[in-house]
């Protein structure tokens, strides 16, 4: 726990430089763009990539989704007309299910 004591004590410390018998106060650039926010627009825009790459992926399972189930229903149905009319062989590949659209 001391060691984090330090490290906050001396974040918040004033670094000064002595130039030509003056003193001058600085920061890392680092501690400057935290405190005034300045890379606020750039975590924002990889937030906005990450939501872009969710939303895009969610509707990719969706569609792929309906996509295998409209098939096996499609599949489901073909076999019950073909158990109706009890086609063996080659006859079974002539049946197919047709929209009525």
């Amino acid at each position: 726990m001391d060691l984090i004591e330090e490290r906050i004590r001396q974040r918040s410390s004033v670094r000064e430089a002595s130039f030509g018998g003056q003193k001058q106060s600085w920061n890392y650039r680092s501690e400057i763009v935290g405190k005034l926010g300045l890379d606020n627009k750039h975590r924002n825009i990889w937030i906005a990539y990450s939501i872009i790459i969710v939303f895009g992926f969610t509707a990719f399972v969706y569609v792929k989704s309906n996509v295998v189930l409209s098939r096996k229903e499609e599949m489901e149905q073909r076999e019950k007309i073909r158990r109706e009319l009890k086609l063996m062989g080659a006859d079974r590949k002539v049946v197919g299910v047709v929209d009525s659209h």
